[in-house]
C-alpha cells in the first residue's frame, strides 16, 4: 500500500468499527486494528512558553489516541532554525511535520521537503501574506489560523469601552506587540487599530515589541510606562508578553484592573486566572490544545489517505472572548481538566466520515478578505491560484464553508463537555 492512500475496503472496514465504538475513545489499539496507517509526526515548536507546551501536550496526546510516534524540537522564533530541524526530523524518518511558522518564510521548502519524501506538513502559524498552501504544491496539506481580525478585535473592543466607562472617551493606551514582521504580529495590530477606529478620542501613546514572552512583555511595559506615564489601558498583543505587563504594573506600583486596564490574547491558563480575578479585563481564548490536536489528526488523515478540496487547504476559526461573565466556564474544561478538550476521533474525516465536527467554529480562509484584514497591500500584478479562483467561481467555497458550520455541534463554549481521558 502505498504511504498515503488507504483502500476503499480498509476504510469501509474502519467505519464500520468505529461506528460500533459508540462514542467510546478510540486507542491506538483501535486504530492499528482497524488496519489505518501509522507513521511519526514531529512538531516545530515556536517557544517553550505556556501556550506552545499546551500545544505540545496536546498533539502528543492525540498522537498517542491515533497511534503515532511523537517527537519535537523548539525554534525559538526563528524560521530559519526551524527549516533546519525539519531536514534534521526528514532524515530520521519523521516526515510527517506540524509547525507554528513566525513569518512563513520557510513553509514552502518545508512542504516541498516532506512532499518529496511522501509526507506532509501543517502549519498553525504565519504565512507569507498573500501566500496559499496550494502554492507550496501537495506537501503543505493545511495552513490553520486563528482569525485575529475577528477575535482580537472584540477583545480589544470590549476593554476599551470598559475603560470608557471608568476614565471617559479621551483614553491613554500603550501598546506592547509582537516580533516586528511577523504577519500575525501585523493582523493584530490592524485588529487594534480597527477598535480604535470606534473609540475617536482614544489615542496609542506608543509601542514596543513584547515578542510574545513575559520577559520581552515587561521590559516594554516599564519603557513605555517610564515614557509616557500611567495608562488607561495596555494592549499586549499576546498572553505571554501580558504576563510581562502584568509584572511590570506591579513593581510601579499600578493595579491591574484598577489603575490600568489590559488586554491581550491566545487564552494562557495564568491570564485567564487574571481575568477570573479581575487583574485582566478580556483575552481571547484561542485553544492551543486545539491546535496541536487538529494538527495532528490533519496529518493522521493525510498519511490515510484524505484528499482535502482546496478550500479545506486554509481554513480558520475566531476565538472565543473571554471575561469576568465566563471565564469559569473556560478554566473548567479548558484548565482544570486532565482530559483532551476536544476528541480526536472526531476530528478525524478518516475516522468519523459523515460525523466528522471540527469543534470550533472552523471554516475556509477567503484569502483576499484575510490578508486585506492585515493591511497588507495586495502584490503588483497578484492573482490567486488558479485551483482557489476556480473554487471561489463554481461556489465550492461556499459549499465547503457551509458544510463546515453544519458540521460544528460541540461548541467550543460548551462548558459541560468532560472531554477525551487520555
Amino acid at each position: 500500500m502505498d504511504s498515503l492512500s488507504l483502500s476503499r475496503r480498509h476504510f469501509l472496514q474502519f467505519s464500520a468499527g468505529a461506528a460500533l465504538l459508540g462514542g467510546q475513545l478510540l486507542t491506538a489499539r483501535n486504530v492499528l486494528a482497524q488496519n489505518l496507517l501509522t507513521a511519526p509526526v514531529h512538531q516545530l515548536l515556536l517557544l517553550n512558553n505556556e501556550w506552545n507546551t499546551i500545544v505540545n501536550d496536546a498533539g502528543r496526546r492525540a498522537a498517542k489516541v491515533l497511534g503515532l510516534p511523537y517527537s519535537s524540537t523548539n525554534f525559538n522564533l526563528d524560521d530559519s532554525t526551524a527549516l533546519t530541524q525539519a531536514q534534521s526530523a526528514i532524515a530520521a524518518g519523521q516526515k510527517f511535520i506540524l509547525t507554528n511558522s513566525v513569518d512563513g518564510s520557510g513553509n514552502k521548502n518545508i512542504a516541498r521537503a516532506v512532499a518529496s519524501n511522501g509526507g506532509a506538513l501543517v502549519n498553525f502559524g504565519s504565512n507569507l501574506p498573500w501566500s496559499h498552501p496550494l502554492d507550496a504544491g501537495d506537501g503543505y496539506a493545511q495552513a490553520f489560523v486563528t482569525r485575529e481580525d475577528v477575535g482580537f478585535y472584540q477583545a480589544v473592543k470590549y476593554t476599551l469601552g470598559e475603560a470608557v466607562k471608568k476614565s471617559g472617551p479621551a483614553l491613554k493606551v500603550l501598546h506592547v506587540t509582537g516580533p516586528k514582521g511577523a504577519f500575525v504580529d501585523n493582523l493584530r495590530s490592524a485588529s487594534v487599530y480597527h477598535a480604535l477606529s470606534e473609540f475617536p478620542q482614544a489615542k496609542i501613546l506608543g509601542n514596543l515589541p513584547g515578542n510574545w514572552s513575559a520577559e520581552d512583555g515587561q521590559k516594554a511595559a516599564a519603557e513605555l510606562v517610564a515614557r509616557f506615564g500611567k495608562p488607561d489601558v495596555i494592549i499586549a498583543q499576546n498572553d505571554g508578553s501580558l504576563t510581562g505587563v502584568l509584572a511590570a504594573l506591579r513593581s510601579l506600583n499600578l493595579k491591574p484592573g484598577s489603575d490600568v486596564l489590559t488586554v491581550g490574547v491566545d487564552g494562557a491558563t495564568d491570564i485567564l486566572r487574571a481575568v477570573k480575578s479581575g487583574r485582566v479585563t478580556a483575552t481571547v481564548f484561542q485553544s492551543p490544545a486545539y491546535h496541536g490536536i487538529q494538527a495532528v489528526v490533519r496529518l493522521f488523515d493525510a498519511l490515510n489517505g484524505y484528499k482535502p478540496s482546496v478550500p479545506e487547504r486554509f481554513v480558520g476559526f475566531a476565538g472565543l472572548l473571554v471575561t469576568k461573565e465566563n471565564v469559569d466556564g473556560v478554566m473548567a474544561r479548558f484548565v482544570d481538566n486532565p482530559n483532551l478538550p476536544f476528541d480526536p476521533h472526531l476530528l478525524s474525516h478518516v475516522i468519523s466520515g459523515d460525523n466528522w465536527d471540527p469543534q470550533t467554529p472552523l471554516v475556509p480562509i477567503n484569502i483576499e478578505d484575510y490578508y486585506a484584514s492585515s493591511g497588507t497591500p495586495k502584490p503588483a500584478g497578484w492573482q490567486p491560484p488558479a485551483a482557489y479562483a476556480a473554487s471561489i467561481a463554481s461556489g465550492e467555497f461556499e459549499q465547503v464553508t457551509q458544510r463546515y458550520q453544519q458540521a460544528y455541534r460541540l461548541k467550543l463554549d460548551d462548558f459541560a463537555y468532560k472531554g477525551i481521558s487520555v
